[in-house]
């Protein structure tokens, strides 16, 4: 969740550069914000509840500092529990991506040994018991690494910490769980959670991985095993993801920036990811078994795929939500095959699940957005998305990507990844119309007449379900109403017992075998006072308002994405509410 960012070296803006490296990171917190520097031998800190995007910074020029967006968990929201901390002597400043699970233990032993605390935050923990070790640590080699050694082998959870040391005018980091990415540049030396915040820097990283420890300076990094205290050769990788421009580029949020990418990102996908689709059909072929993984928007792309195996390729593909799979790991195999889906490639539950599953001898593929990330580092055969950078929280561009290659994939396990491409292009040609047709504002007309219900349901049959899922899930993100999406055929199983006069349901209606029982069920929650809104090929009485989409077969579901995407990014507006920073979420989920 949270974001890190830090900086030693010879130029004296380290303040404005953490500055500027957060708003980057903002999306994996939001609730609160600080950063420490050096100044004269002393810590100067400011620490502020709210968002960082149009923020500034007051700290004076210094050659070192770190800095923290926060996505709260132990402690309210408030400037006492924002990032950083301090330990007792003002020597250190902490910072902090993660649960310390055993905090509460901790804290007592060092209230009993006359440390004194300033925040409700399990972070303020780590600060005096690095001060602790510190002092134990004097005059050894590497005392600051070998003192973070000590006092990080103390700490039960998954963490990611940064730590300021005002008297050595160095940096220390240390991971298990969490991401940290270390770069290198000339005269410099960078950290941060995410390697985006750090390529307009350097390209040259090194992803810390589980339990070590780096000390930085503006002369380099040195890494060490937290486990054994042996100084460690870090690999450096020469990153080639060419992000685009992460800025607005006149539109008003970063979602409907993301939203009216993803025709390019689709067809790029569709022009040059052949050679992907056919080395995951590959491994598909060679597999007793492929299981689909992911969470949130990722998950539901993995049922969708679910589908297009079935219906494209008569090939059987395996479902499962990612925090569910380490309980279903017991049937795998050394000749199963796992793909795992994320956006970040930092989802824990992800991670945990294919760790498990790599135990078992499984071969790994990965659908991912980041280069280098944990997910693309673990699998056997990752595939960059190829989506660029996507600041808003909710995903978009990232969720049709992976549709898109998924649809790739299908058609070269069947041996016809021509016609797949002309499929994908279809849908994609057919997004950009409705973008620029008119059928977007039709969207927002809608949104005016929904936005103050409390309820809106989906329904969706075979390849639709899983849409109706994802439009569900955008909706109660971003804008707080109460959405569902269903199954249209589990309706009569008690789902309809919800329906009441005037309540909204979007139909997701296709052209495709599903079509006719789809209007059966719209008629069922119609004739019980229900406003459909149907999105189809054709218009039809049962609906209401009838959204026009395109026919494009199998790629129907990238299309069928698009409209509650835009419905729910106005009904977010409409309701007052940020559509790039929802509440209570952050980008990359890393704890638990």
């Amino acid at each position: 969740m949270c974001g890190i960012f830090g900086y030693v070296g010879r130029c004296e803006d380290a303040p404005q550069r953490i500055l500027e490296g957060l708003k980057k990171l903002e999306y994996r917190g939001y609730d609160s914000w600080g950063i420490a520097v050096r100044l004269n031998g002393n810590a100067a800190i400011e620490r502020h509840v709210g968002k960082i995007g149009l923020a500034s910074t007051m700290l004076p020029a210094s050659e070192i500092g770190l800095g923290h967006t926060r996505w709260a968990t132990h402690g309210a929201v408030t400037e006492e529990n924002a990032h950083p901390h301090l330990d007792c002597s003002g020597r250190l400043a902490v910072i902090h991506n993660g649960i310390v699970e055993n905090h509460q233990a901790l804290r007592r032993e060092l209230l009993a040994r006359g440390h004194l605390f300033h925040s409700q935050t399990d972070t303020e923990v780590i600060a005096h018991l690095l001060e602790d070790e510190l002092r134990a640590a004097a005059g050894e080699a590497d005392h600051l690494a070998q003192a973070l050694i000590c006092a990080f082998r103390k700490l039960d959870g998954l963490n990611a910490l940064a730590v300021l040391d005002i008297a050595s005018h160095r940096l220390a980091a240390a991971k298990t769980g969490s991401p940290l990415v270390l770069g290198w540049a000339s005269e410099a030396s960078y950290l941060a959670s995410d390697p985006s915040a750090l390529l307009e820097h350097t390209r040259r990283l090194t992803f810390l991985e589980d339990n070590q420890v780096a000390v930085l300076s503006e002369g380099g990094v040195q890494v060490f095993d937290a486990t054994l205290g042996e100084r460690l050769d870090p690999r450096i990788w020469d990153i080639t993801w060419q992000p685009e421009l992460a800025d607005l580029a006149g539109y008003e949020h970063f979602m409907a920036k993301e939203i009216h990418e993803q025709p390019r990102v689709i067809h790029q996908i569709a022009a040059g990811w052949g050679a992907h689709a056919e080395q995951l059909a590959e491994l598909m072929r060679e597999a007793r078994g492929t299981y689909m993984v992911g969470c949130g928007t990722a998950a539901h792309a993995a049922l969708a795929a679910q589908y297009a195996f079935s219906r494209i390729a008569a090939r059987h593909v395996n479902f499962a939500n990612g925090s569910e799979f380490a309980y279903l790991e017991h049937f795998l195999n050394e000749h199963s095959l796992v793909i795992a889906l994320s956006q970040s490639g930092e989802t824990i539950d992800v991670l945990d699940s294919i760790r498990a599953a790599k135990k078992r001898g499984v071969t790994v593929g990965a659908l991912v957005n980041v280069e280098g990330s944990s997910l693309y580092r673990l699998a056997d055969y990752p595939v960059l998305l190829g989506a660029g950078p996507e600041r808003c929280v909710l995903a978009t561009k990232s969720f049709t990507a992976k549709l898109a290659i998924l649809l790739l994939t299908a058609y070269a396990f069947d041996h016809r990844l021509e016609e797949g491409r002309e499929v994908v292009q279809r849908a994609a040609d057919e997004i950009q119309h409705f973008l620029s047709d008119g059928r977007a504002e039709l969207m927002r007309q809608i949104a005016e007449q929904l936005y103050q219900r409390e309820h809106l349901y989906i329904i969706g049959r075979g390849p639709s379900y899983p849409l109706a899922l994802e439009a569900a899930l955008k909706i109660k993100e971003v804008s707080y109403i109460h959405a569902e999406g269903f199954a249209g055929g589990e309706l009569k199983h008690g789902v309809i017992a919800l329906i009441e006069p005037g309540t909204p349901c979007l139909v997701i209606a296709p052209k495709d075998e599903t079509y006719t029982a789809i209007l059966s069920g719209a008629m069922e929650v119609k004739a019980r006072g229900g406003f459909i809104i149907g999105l189809s090929p054709e218009p039809d009485e049962v609906f209401d308002i009838h959204v026009p989409l395109a026919d494009v077969g199998e790629g129907a579901m990238l299309v069928n994405a698009l409209p509650p995407q835009i419905l729910a990014y106005h009904l977010a507006l409409l309701r007052g509410c940020d559509p790039d920073k929802p509440r209570n979420l952050a980008k990359s989920v890393t704890v638990k």
